[in-house]
């Protein structure tokens, strides 16, 4: 037996799962066998960590600058997000090697379901969990001890979900258009607009698309905590509406995904 022989691994999923670890291994080589994962940690915490040290030592409440912590996560690690999902569906389309690795035996639901789950669990460790554990022994030793453990773990949650919305809506927009403009502009616009127009003038805003989007999750309104400043404080949410629809849009995104990579020709 040679050097390559000794290496192949037979596989006998069948169905759906036809080809689904081999490239969950692909993907996860990807993000922990090379130098992504670590260069991920250290902007998230120069980032996240540096600029929540930066407001502790100014005149800034701690409160209030564990509520920009929040804020500010649910911006900077999407960003990062939409960015690599969308380039991971469009790279290999543009590079033929989405039409290689479909001559092979793999399910074009298993295709999705690799990139989000590889991406879903490598912003999860490097996005939010390091910097919100971090976060949280930087909050407790600096005025306020008595934040919960399991309430901050409730808002990094909200952070967490907010990134899946951005996560699944790039990568099923990267299925619906060929180019990166559309893909990157649509989320990117749905992730910063909202923002300068609720600071800007949040009258303009109708109140439905606060309940159906996840603007509320990490945005301040109207002199009220986001959601995530609700768990973290270990108050009681005005609504779950804006959750629950949350997580049927992401259901709903990778569906769409797995529809249209399904009718794709290569």
């Amino acid at each position: 037996m040679n050097a390559n022989e000794s290496t192949l691994v037979p596989r006998r999923a069948r169905g759906w799962r036809m080809g689904l670890a081999n490239m969950l291994g692909k993907e996860f080589a990807s993000w922990w066998r090379t130098r992504r994962w670590w260069i991920q940690c250290l902007v998230a915490l120069l980032l996240l960590n540096g600029t929540l040290a930066l407001n502790i030592k100014g005149d800034i409440n701690i409160q209030n600058a564990g509520l920009s912590f929040l804020v500010m996560a649910g911006l900077v690690v999407p960003i990062a997000a939409i960015s690599m999902a969308q380039d991971a569906i469009l790279g290999e389309r543009h590079s033929g090697t989405a039409a290689w690795v479909f001559s092979k035996p793999l399910r074009r639901l298993a295709f999705i379901l690799a990139k989000l789950i590889a991406y879903g669990l490598g912003f999860l460790v490097t996005g939010v969990v390091l910097p919100g554990v971090v976060a949280y022994f930087q909050i407790t030793n600096n005025g306020l001890p008595e934040l919960s453990w399991l309430g901050f773990s409730g808002a990094m949650a909200m952070v967490y979900l907010n990134l899946l919305f951005y996560l699944t809506l790039a990568l099923m927009l990267a299925t619906l258009f060929y180019g990166r403009g559309p893909a990157l502009g649509i989320t990117l616009g749905l992730l910063i607009g909202p923002l300068l127009l609720l600071t800007i003038a949040p009258w303009r805003v109708p109140k439905w698309l606060l309940s159906v989007l996840p603007w509320r999750l990490l945005i301040p309104l109207g002199g009220d905590p986001p959601f995530a400043g609700y768990l973290a404080m270990g108050a009681r949410l005005p609504t779950v509406v804006p959750i629950v629809a949350t997580v049927l849009w992401c259901a709903l995104f990778v569906g769409v995904a797995i529809w249209r990579i399904r009718r794709e020709e290569f």
